[in-house]
């Protein structure tokens, strides 16, 4: 059976890593355990859905590279209205100014997604929580 692309997307996101780690080594000896880090598994399974949902929150990787065009394109589809006698550096240069007007607005709507992104996560940081989930991403079973 293959996967198609989303479905391995879905599978492989940070919840479903480090609870399918759980799982698996949820019984081995050395494995980190969860009371041991003062911490309640349904407090940590909501910490775990909000930090994907935040992480989540720009789309997938299709979805952004459609918005990224879109906002690419948007001066040269504007530029188009304007008739052309009244291009300053001539019909080439000027949609060339045009698309890259267009690339930098996009990588600036993508660096404010991200700032976002970055500050929720700060906000949502529980130390316990984190600590946790780096002993389990870290363990490696014996043998």
């Amino acid at each position: 059976m293959s996967l198609r692309e989303p479905e391995k997307q879905f599978f492989d996101d940070y919840e479903h890593k480090i609870t399918g780690k759980i799982e698996k080594y949820a019984g081995q000896p050395g494995f980190p355990q969860i009371s041991d880090y003062g911490i309640d598994q349904q407090d940590f399974d909501g910490y775990l859905f909000d930090k994907q949902a935040i992480m989540d929150m720009g789309g997938s990787q299709r979805t952004k590279l459609t918005v990224g065009g879109i906002i690419t394109v948007l001066p040269v589809l504007v530029l188009s209205a304007l008739p052309d006698d009244s291009y300053i550096f001539g019909t080439m240069w000027t949609t060339l100014l045009a698309l890259a007007i267009g690339l930098m607005l996009a990588m600036c709507l993508f660096a404010l997604l991200k700032m976002v992104i970055y500050y929720r996560l700060a906000k949502l940081k529980n130390a316990k929580m984190e600590s946790y989930i780096k002993a389990v991403l870290f363990y490696e079973p014996r043998g």
